[in-house]
Formats: C-alpha cells, structure tokens, sequence
C-alpha cells in the first residue's frame, strides 16, 4: 500500500506566505516553515532545496494569482473595473496582498536559484507586463499617448497600493471609503488624460 505524504509542497508554500505575510520575509527560514506546517523540519529539506526556492516558489503562486484575478482585468477601456477588481482582491486575500507588498521593498530571493526557477519569475513577470501593455495600447487611442503609461501605473498600481497598504500592513480591514476615494481619484485623471486642449 502506497503512503501518502502528510505534508505536501502546497503546506509548506502556505506556510511560507503566512510567515512572510505575518512577521516580514526575513521571519522565513526553514524551520519558521515547519513550524508553521506543524511538520518535521526534514519534509521542508525533502521538498525544497533552500528558503530562496521556497520563497520563488510562493511568490509564482502569488503574482499568478493577482495576475489572474485583477491584471486581467487591465484591457479595454474600463480602468475602473480593474481598480475595483485590485481593491476586491486584497479583501479577499490580504495575506496575498500582503505578500505581495513585500516585494515593493526587499529583495525575497536568495542568490543560487535554479536556471528553470528564474526562468518562471521572469516568464510571469513577462506575462504581468503583458496586461499592463495591453490596457496601456488600448488607451493610446483615447487619451495622450504620452500620459498613457504614467497615468495607468498610478490608476492600477501606484495609487491602489499607496491607499491600501497601511490597512493591509496593520492587519485592518479596508474600509468602504478606499472606494470612493479612489474612484474619485481615478475619474480625475482619467479626465485630465483625455483632455483635448
């Protein structure tokens, strides 16, 4: 009879997230993982090779996430529903969100990654900045060709995270006015991109 692990690959890339998303990246080590997993050390070592790969690993299963729920949502014309869409997912997935977060400021990734590992991070951030140029050549059609990239990075991006990260980064949830403000924000510059004078 065949013996079914206890703790798979998926545990311990929860556990990573959880540990990242709770104390900071530097809290993750191999047996923050396990502890967090309640399993021996040994099963994180028998899985991964390094706290790099584990980390890489977390971080594919994240941005894949956020690219499938919100950047997705960064084509056509309607920038709002993306903004809604980032805005809906930190509420459903603050550790997500959270963890995300993190790669604003720290590098998460030791030195050594396998060739395939840096080949997958560079694949999905490839297919992150694909939505983004997506939604940025639709848009040169309506508003100022040269505002276009700037202006998207602050109505999807930078705007969105300036808003919610303090309540993400204190554990808060994100009160209903987060909404307004930035549906106000967006709609200005929208306004002022597709001036005509």
């Amino acid at each position: 009879m065949v013996r079914l692990a206890k703790f798979t690959e998926t545990h311990f890339i929860d556990s990573a997230i959880d540990v990242a998303a709770q104390c900071g990246l530097n809290a993750v080590s191999m047996s923050a993982i396990a502890l967090k997993a309640g399993a021996p050390i040994g099963s994180v070592y028998h899985r991964f090779d390094s706290r790099g790969t584990i980390l890489a690993r977390a971080w594919l299963r994240v941005k894949a996430d956020f690219r499938q729920d919100v950047a997705s949502r960064w084509q056509g014309d309607d920038s709002w529903s993306a903004v809604a869409a980032l805005l809906d997912w930190c509420r459903r997935k603050p550790v997500y969100a959270r963890f995300l977060l993190l790669g604003d400021d720290a590098v998460i990734f030791d030195a050594g990654l396998a060739p395939d590992m840096l080949a997958a991070l560079d694949t999905e951030q490839a297919e992150l900045d694909a939505c983004f140029e997506r939604c940025a050549l639709t848009l040169q059609r309506t508003a100022d060709a040269d505002a276009v990239a700037p202006m998207l990075r602050f109505l999807l991006i930078d705007g969105p995270v300036a808003i919610v990260k303090p309540y993400l980064t204190n554990h808060q949830p994100i009160p209903a006015c987060v909404d307004a403000i930035l549906r106000a924000s967006h709609d200005a510059v929208r306004g002022w991109a597709n001036r005509t004078d």
